[in-house]
């Protein structure tokens, strides 16, 4: 039986995306326990399977001297357990879970890349302090794994052993499926009227999510004498601030900022559209949702997004900080039903590749081949 180690900066990373991975290797034999800064307790599901979980005092400042301990700790839970393959996933933990090569020169490190931090059109000090570390990282990894073509393409000149792509962490179509919901019993649970053009962003409150661009998009929408709605699904560090620029503007009866909800499919069901302004993203599993319920997607040209959004077939690309593009994209959707129930097709066909099961099969090739 081969013994595998997760490794994950912070336990929600396991609990948000790493669950159903965890429990494949498991059901074809492998051995799996989890090392993380708990920050959450671990979902029970994996415990019941007897995974064992290490708390490791993780920072997620790479510089912070705290990641020396735990490497520390790391060592000696590798070493009384003897894995055969450790799976290292985020910035931090994939740093110091790789460098465990330097004591055991047989473990066999895969790492999970969910998002380089130098990408096309990232700061200068993101190339300067991250490009380096991993081109160094790369002598201590047997396989990485990317999950949108721009890392892909960046992966393959570090040399690693084998580099693949595989659709992101994958997404239940059972669990996220248009036929679940009602959208006007949805709306009308939510104050929506019948005729109201809703548009729903589901992202923490934060800069890199760049709401002001959507906000602003909405407020000409507005001015023009169109009907539509806003939903913002997510809390943040900028959930405050926001608030009060949508209230100072007296946009608060067609911006509604929801802040953390439990009821993201409900959401989704009752909207039209989508949309993400974002900067950064790795494969951003909010599309993904909204794609399974059939839903266009507004987003910004940038990586992950692109690798989802095909421009004018299943919604529409549009350049950071271009408001006018995103109103006309927009506005394209509100007025041609046609071209929105097209695209919603267009949607759902497109999101199978990212399936769960097809992600799995994927992941599992991948270890019988390590």
């Amino acid at each position: 039986m081969k013994k595998v180690l997760y490794i994950t900066t912070i336990s929600r990373t396991i609990n948000a995306f790493l669950i159903p991975h965890i429990e494949k290797l498991i059901d074809e034999g492998y051995e799996v326990d989890c090392a993380c800064n708990i920050d959450k307790e671990v979902d029970e599901r994996l415990i019941q399977k007897g995974v064992k979980v290490y708390d490791i005092p993780f920072s997620r400042n790479p510089l912070n001297l705290k990641n020396l301990k735990a490497y520390s700790i790391l060592s000696k839970i590798v070493k009384e357990n003897k894995y055969d393959i450790v799976h290292v996933h985020t910035p931090v933990a994939s740093v110091y879970g790789r460098l465990l090569k330097l004591k055991f020169k047989n473990i066999k490190t895969i790492y999970t890349v969910h998002g380089f931090h130098f990408f096309k059109g990232a700061p200068k000090l993101n190339w300067m302090i991250y490009y380096p570390i991993e081109k160094m990282m790369a002598k201590f990894t047997d396989v990485i794994i990317t999950i949108n073509e721009e890392d892909y393409n960046r992966a393959k000149t570090f040399n690693i052993k084998e580099t693949y792509k595989i659709d992101g962490v994958g997404i239940d179509l059972n669990q996220y499926n248009k036929d679940l919901y009602d959208r006007d019993k949805e709306r009308e649970r939510l104050n929506l009227e019948k005729d109201d053009f809703v548009i729903l962003m589901i992202a923490e409150v934060n800069k890199n999510k760049n709401h002001i661009q959507i906000i602003n998009a909405v407020e000409k929408l507005i001015k023009q004498g169109q009907k539509v709605k806003l939903l913002c699904a997510g809390d943040g560090i900028l959930f405050d601030e926001i608030s009060k620029l949508v209230k100072d503007r007296g946009l608060d009866q067609n911006i509604k900022m929801l802040g953390f909800r439990t009821d993201i499919n409900e959401l989704i069901a009752a909207c039209d559209i989508g949309v993400l302004m974002s900067y950064r993203e790795g494969l951003p599993r909010n599309i993904m949702e909204l794609m399974a319920y059939g839903k266009p997607v507004v987003g910004t040209n940038i990586r992950g997004i692109r690798d989802l959004i095909s421009d004018g077939e299943n919604g529409f690309l549009v350049d950071v900080g271009d408001v006018d593009t995103t109103v006309s994209a927009i506005e394209l959707l509100y007025k041609d039903k046609k071209r929105l129930n097209l695209m919603s097709e267009k949607s759902y066909i497109a999101i199978k590749d990212y399936s769960i099961e097809n992600v799995l099969g994927k992941l599992l090739n991948i270890y019988t081949k390590l």
